[in-house]
Formats: structure tokens, C-alpha cells, sequence
């Protein structure tokens, strides 16, 4: 038997699923009752400044956490200053990383931050200008409202604490083996359910534990591009450090899988249907119960806990539950 791990780093990325990532933590950290790294900035820890101490909301010297789960850019040495670090786990998610380009393009406002003007597509436009201009385009707009300066060019690499501009082959070899070596988990977006499998076992939580609702998925999808072979080819050599981690990374979670053993399978397929029928009862909440799906949730997968608080839970954004545990700390 292995022993639940409370000690845990999430370094958030950006439009990789990490918002409905950062909601298992916080769930985990309130049944619990951890502390919790809290952002002085918001619902940031002073993004895109590298994390140190003074981005923590009312911290004390001294003072050590359990989780952090909040937006950072990664810093080893300087959260290990805060974390107890009894068995503590280092954990992030990755995404293809053209599909996350898009992504951040239309969150974070590309065409505002660059002055994008004309009628062609935002990554069209964007990858229109040649590597120097894109450059100096980016690079114009530091001070940005959105970040676009720090998620336009390698941004993986960035939110995990590297140089995004250097990109020599030497570089990118140092980056891979740092991340390998400072993180227990890489999981990957677009196998969500897989990965969070993985995270189960590598924290040796419950299934339970693990059960989510997607957080901050766009329902609509504007146009990036009208040109998807040619801009997509540009994107992916403008971005070829997150391009490497994320291949590095994407070969090492489907190793760890296979080395799961047999139950991974059907633990994933438990996840999926723990996962509907927690979805058709919240949809149900609070007008009525629906005393099926409330007794397989708490037969099958143990859900004892009171369900409407757990619908609650699941669906509760990441403003919210940050100023639900400010106020606790307060």
C-alpha cells in the first residue's frame, strides 16, 4: 500500500486544460484541509515574473505550504523555500502546440496586443511577418495586459522557467533533461483522462479524487487561419523548444502507461463513467435528485460526500475558489 501524497506542485501552463487541472487540486486541498500557496497578484503568483516569495497572498517568513496550483512561472529553488518538502511531487501539463497557439491567440487577444488590423486570420497575420519582424513585434509589447508578449513564443518552455528566444539544439537538450529531472508527471491535454489516471497513481489518491468537469473551454472557435499547412509549418519552427518538450514528453507519458500495468485501462474507463454520471446528477442539482446515478456514484466510486457541495465544487471557477480561500485565511 502506498501513502497519499499532500505535498504537491501544479505549475500551471497556459490553454492546456491546467484550469480543470488546478480545480482537482483545490478540491483535493479542501477535503484535506492543506495549505495553500495563495496569489498576491490576483489569481497569478505575479505571473510572468519567475515565483519567489513576495508573490504569496499574506505570507509569513517561515511559513511553508502544502500545494501550489496557482498560475507561477517556474522557480525550483524558490518554491522548495515554501513547500514542505516531505515526499513532495512536481507536476505539469502539456498540449500539442499549435492547437494551444490558437488557443492563447484568441483568449489572450493577439490581434489587439500586436495591432493585428487587417482581414486575414490572427495567425495568419501574425505569421505573415518575417522571424526578425515577429520578433520585434513581440517584443514591442512587454507590458501587454494579456501576457501575449510571453505565450506567442515558446510558451511552455517560458511558464516552465526558460529562456523562450534560445533555442539552439544544446539549449533544448539542457531544458529536456531539467524537466525530466525536476518533474514526477508530464500529462498531456489531449489525453485527459489517461493522464489524470497517471496522476492518481503517482500521488496515490482515489479515483474520486480525480473526477472533473472541463474548465475553460471555448464553445465557439474563431478562424485562426486560412492557410493551415503553411501556418501551422511557420507556428511550429517559431516554437520549436515547446514543439521538442512536448514530443520528449508525449513518448515518456505513453512509456509510463504502458508500464501501468492492467488495471490502467479499466481505471481509465472508471474515470469516464464515474465522470457521466457525476455530470447527469449536477445537471439535476439542485432541482431534484436523481437516486440512480446518486447510488452508483456512491457504490461504484465511493461518492459519499454531499453531493450538491461536490457539484458545487466541481463547476466553481478559479477566481472564486481563490477568493473562497483567501477569505479562510483572512
Amino acid at each position: 500500500m502506498c501513502t497519499p501524497v499532500n505535498n504537491v506542485v501544479f505549475l500551471k501552463t497556459h490553454k492546456t486544460g491546467s484550469t480543470t487541472v488546478a480545480n482537482i487540486m483545490y478540491r483535493y486541498s479542501k477535503s484535506k484541509n492543506l495549505k495553500v500557496v495563495l496569489p498576491d497578484c490576483e489569481h497569478r503568483l505575479c505571473w510572468p515574473i519567475k515565483f519567489n516569495k513576495s508573490a504569496i497572498y499574506h505570507h509569513k517568513e517561515k511559513n511553508t505550504y502544502n500545494m501550489l496550483f496557482h498560475h507561477a512561472v517556474f522557480h525550483k529553488q524558490n518554491i522548495l523555500e515554501i513547500i514542505d518538502n516531505w515526499q513532495t511531487k512536481f507536476v505539469t501539463i502539456l498540449r500539442e502546440p499549435f492547437s494551444q497557439l490558437e488557443s492563447a491567440a484568441q483568449a489572450f487577444k493577439f490581434k489587439h496586443c500586436y495591432k493585428l488590423n487587417g482581414t486575414s486570420p490572427i495567425l495568419d497575420q501574425l505569421f505573415n511577418f518575417s522571424d526578425n519582424d515577429l520578433k520585434k513585434t513581440i517584443k514591442s509589447q512587454k507590458t501587454d495586459p494579456y501576457g501575449a508578449f510571453n505565450l506567442t513564443k515558446n510558451p511552455n518552455a517560458f511558464d516552465l522557467g526558460f529562456d523562450p528566444w534560445n533555442d539552439t539544439t544544446e539549449y533544448i537538450e539542457t531544458v529536456l533533461k531539467s524537466i525530466e529531472k525536476d518533474f514526477n508527471l508530464v500529462m498531456i491535454t489531449e489525453y485527459m483522462e489517461e493522464s489524470l489516471v497517471l496522476l492518481k497513481n503517482e500521488l496515490c489518491w482515489d479515483l474520486k479524487d480525480i473526477a472533473f468537469f472541463i474548465h475553460n473551454a471555448r464553445l465557439t472557435k474563431d478562424v485562426s487561419t486560412n492557410n493551415l499547412e503553411k501556418t501551422k509549418s511557420r507556428a511550429l519552427n517559431w516554437n520549436k523548444m515547446d514543439v521538442a518538450i512536448y514530443d520528449y514528453f508525449n513518448k515518456t507519458f505513453w512509456k509510463k502507461i504502458k508500464n501501468s500495468g492492467t488495471s490502467f485501462q479499466q481505471d481509465v474507463e472508471k474515470l469516464k463513467r464515474m465522470n457521466f454520471f457525476l455530470e447527469y446528477e449536477c445537471a439535476t442539482q439542485p432541482k431534484r435528485k436523481n437516486e440512480i446515478a446518486a447510488s452508483i456514484l456512491k457504490t461504484e466510486f465511493n461518492v459519499v460526500e454531499n453531493i450538491t457541495e461536490l457539484c458545487s465544487d466541481l463547476q466553481i471557477q478559479e477566481l472564486n475558489y481563490t477568493s473562497i480561500l483567501k477569505e479562510s485565511k483572512n
